[in-house]
């Protein structure tokens, strides 16, 4: 996928209605309409340029906004809000505050992210303290493309700092830590309104690429048994690699979200250690079991070549690493 164009620009308005009740109080504070500027790796990473067949990918938008007043260290809810079309993001700010904004972004391929009928969302996008996966309106976000403000509810998107996903299945939703889904993320503090003025949002990709070239075995059937990180055996990649003697060359790739969202979007160069596990069941009923620790990074797509060979007694492991636009690197594994 290509990300390419111009910034994207969306607007706030200053409808009094959207002002917390204690802030409209106050007629002698101004209101400001202000456009947000949300750049950075999400206009200029690229990958694989959409052909003119492709449909364009479904974004979804969350996002915090926090205030506080001069002189205070810390910030206060201020609204929330969960969008498809950046175009309705309107809110009005008022003077005399400095403002934080917090924004994700996701590109929702084959609508992958579980939501109700009525558009509710679980996590990333839970705003309520007690959501046990029952979608309502006091536990998870509904896609309104409006702001809700919560000065007094004190609701907010406390999921959007972790990769934690609920994925959608044939029947319901799994909960998933690496999920496969293109995840930005970016930060604004200390705004200060004015007339006309921009807000400028860097978003920083949060996720990384692993691609699979598998050649067949000579014979018998190969698999990927499992994918974990080093750090937490219960954070894992779902993988579906698995080939056969008389297959061709399989190709698999996939973006994922690393669960740190908030660590790897501070961190320039975020890496993440996992480890693959490879079994390989013979034609004569052995079965194989290879193991190795790859790193992957940030905003690189990771290509692991897997050509296992071998007669009945011995076999090998070659694995490729190969990763932009960091550079490259190459990863040689045998098993003897």
């Amino acid at each position: 996928m290509l990300l390419i164009g111009s910034s994207t620009l969306f607007s706030c308005s200053n409808n009094e209605d959207e002002l917390p009740p204690k802030e409209q109080e106050q007629t002698n504070q101004e209101t400001y309409t202000i456009s947000f500027n949300l750049g950075g790796e999400f206009i200029s990473t690229s990958e694989t340029p959409l052909s003119r067949t492709e449909v364009a990918p479904k974004k979804i938008y969350g996002i915090n906004v926090y205030y506080k007043k001069d002189g205070n260290t810390w910030y206060d809810n201020y609204a929330y809000g969960l969008f498809d079309n950046i175009q309705d993001m309107t809110i009005s700010l008022i003077s005399g505050y400095r403002y934080k904004f917090e924004c994700t972004m996701i590109q929702n391929d084959n609508d992958i992210i579980y939501h109700d009928k009525n558009g509710y969302y679980g996590r990333p996008f839970m705003s309520g303290d007690n959501y046990n996966g029952d979608y309502n309106a006091n536990t998870v976000t509904q896609l309104t493309n409006k702001f809700h403000v919560s000065t007094t509810t004190y609701r907010y998107l406390d999921y959007i700092k972790y990769g934690t996903t609920d994925v959608c299945t044939e029947s319901s939703f799994v909960r998933s830590n690496y999920p496969k889904t293109d995840r930005f993320y970016g930060e604004l503090t200390d705004y200060i309104p004015t007339k006309d003025g921009v807000a400028n949002i860097d978003l920083k990709r949060t996720a990384f690429g692993l691609k699979f070239i598998v050649t067949p075995p000579v014979d018998g059937k190969l698999y990927i048994s499992s994918i974990t990180t080093n750090d937490n055996s219960y954070h894992s990649i779902n993988s579906n690699v698995e080939v056969s003697a008389d297959d061709n060359i399989l190709e698999s790739s996939s973006m994922y979200t690393f669960y740190e969202v908030y660590e790897c979007w501070q961190a320039e160069n975020y890496t993440k250690d996992f480890t693959i596990r490879l079994k390989w069941k013979r034609a004569n009923g052995a079965t194989q079991t290879f193991e190795e620790v790859i790193t992957v990074k940030r905003n690189v797509m990771t290509t692991v070549n897997v050509n296992v060979n071998g007669g009945t007694t011995d076999s090998s492991l070659g694995v490729k690493e190969d990763d932009t636009p960091m550079g490259n690197e190459n990863v040689d594994m045998n098993f003897n």
